[in-house]
């Protein structure tokens, strides 16, 4: 389950009179870094368990400059322009009728405004809610221009949100950066050392290991080799104490 939500109040209190359910309510930090730049908003603590967007860096995503965003879900209704919250109102669920068609007349009153042509005149929405095909329709019918239709689907929520990064709050960011931090840690830790020490543990001892066998095996057969040729040579020793030699006489 996703929400998308404003994330450009200019305070605090304003994202709170907003988003929050009554003024017992806890509120909680929510944020979310795009390009080095901060989206936030302030909601309950005790929130669902839906996901968090940015409504405003959902436009700039999808959106050109000087383009209406209309989000509207059985809570809320928001309008983006040029990636900007222009409005925004809490819809009532026992006049949710009344309360979606005055915001759309606004919306077509907006789009009116624009300095141009009624063809290129475009609204592009995303409905969240249970009555999510009479809305539709509804918006449709009521911001017609000259019998045109301007009113487009930007497709389902959950497509829309899937390469999005989502808001999080201070203990989750903290805790996925520390984890960042970590992990970079060791990846240096074993370029630098790390492959240099197992390296010298696995192969370099491996190989030693290897020629050690060996040297003491050629000793052993060494050894072996000059106990054999002392031991025969001892029996040549022997052999040839026993032998004379005969003399021979040079005639002059």
């Amino acid at each position: 389950m996703v929400r998308l939500v404003a994330t450009d109040f200019k305070t605090k209190a304003a994202s709170e009179a907003f988003y929050l359910n009554d003024r017992t309510d806890v509120s909680q930090k929510l944020f979310s870094y795009h390009y080095f730049k901060q989206y936030w908003v302030y909601m309950s603590h005790y929130r669902d368990n839906r996901k968090i967007y940015s409504l405003n860096f959902l436009s700039k995503k999808y959106l050109q400059k000087n383009e209406f965003l209309l989000y509207i879900t059985d809570e809320e209704y928001v309008i983006l322009f040029n990636h900007k919250t222009i409005y925004a109102s809490k819809i009532n669920i026992n006049f949710i009728t009344d309360d979606i068609i005055k915001s759309i007349l606004l919306t077509r009153h907006f789009a009116m405004l624009l300095n141009i042509s009624s063809s290129e005149k475009r609204l592009s929405y995303i409905v969240d809610s249970r009555y999510k095909l009479a809305i539709e329709n509804i918006l449709k019918e009521n911001t017609k221009i000259e019998d045109r239709v301007i009113a487009y689907s930007m497709g389902d929520i959950d497509d829309l949100t899937s390469t999005m990064n989502e808001l999080i709050n201070t203990k989750t960011h903290f805790s996925r950066l520390s984890f960042v931090v970590i992990f970079t840690i060791g990846i240096l830790w074993s370029m630098f050392y790390g492959l240099e020490i197992f390296s010298n543990k696995v192969f370099f001892n491996t190989s030693l290991d290897d020629l050690r066998t060996e040297v003491d095996f050629e000793n052993r057969a060494v050894m072996r080799q000059q106990t054999i040729l002392d031991k025969n040579t001892l029996q040549y020793n022997e052999l040839t104490k026993c032998l004379t030699h005969p003399t021979t006489k040079v005639n002059q």
